[in-house]
């Protein structure tokens, strides 16, 4: 394998993941979940840039294990999972797997299991308050504020229109006062019937 060989990297991150390479006039924007091909030069080339290292360990994946070998990655299994490896885990996996998995997963990883155990309310309790623990964000309270702003929307969606339960009162100030006669079509007066004498 050279430098020159595309693997596959994957933006792990529920948001939008980019990086630059200005000396080379690359920019590069992965969508959530989206898989790019690129080639182990320009991989090296973003580990040298500011932030780089961060990028590739936490928000990426490099499908690629001879790749991560070039790149001096030294990774653990929790690396390469995807969101099903992730939910699998959250839903089937024991506890000390999932203890394992927030010792040695990469930020990327924890901040999908957060949202996955949020979106998916995992039953288990004592899993739920294992990640609360090791990342300071508590799922209970999450899934209840999920559960009031849905139960919010439903009730506006619900609500029915206003109808009166009485006549208005009608203020004599209010009433307009009707015409006895149509000004355009009124008749003139008559013009008198009389000789001006001088």
């Amino acid at each position: 394998m050279d430098e020159k060989t595309l693997v596959r990297v994957r933006n792990r991150n529920n948001g939008t993941t980019g990086y630059t390479i200005a000396d080379k006039g690359i920019w590069r924007n992965f969508a959530p979940g989206e898989t790019k091909m690129i080639s182990i030069e320009e991989l090296r080339q973003l580990q040298w840039q500011p932030g780089g290292d961060y990028t590739l360990a936490n928000c990426l994946v490099v499908e690629d294990a001879e790749a991560l070998k070039m790149l001096n990655m030294e990774t653990e299994p929790e690396y390469s999972y995807t969101e099903k490896d992730i939910e699998n885990l959250l839903f089937n996996g024991s506890i000390d797997q999932l203890k394992d998995f927030l010792d040695f997963a990469p930020e990327g990883a924890i901040e999908v299991a957060k949202t996955v155990a949020v979106q998916k309310e995992i039953p288990d309790i004592r899993k739920r308050d294992l990640i609360s623990e090791a990342t300071g964000f508590n799922i209970n309270s999450a899934i209840m504020v999920n559960h009031i702003t849905e139960d919010e929307s439903e009730d506006s969606k619900k609500e029915e229109p206003k109808k009166r339960r009485a006549e208005p009162i009608n203020s004599a100030a209010t009433e307009v006062k009707a015409r006895r006669t149509d000004p355009i079509t009124a008749p003139k007066p008559a013009t008198p019937n009389y000789k001006v004498v001088k």
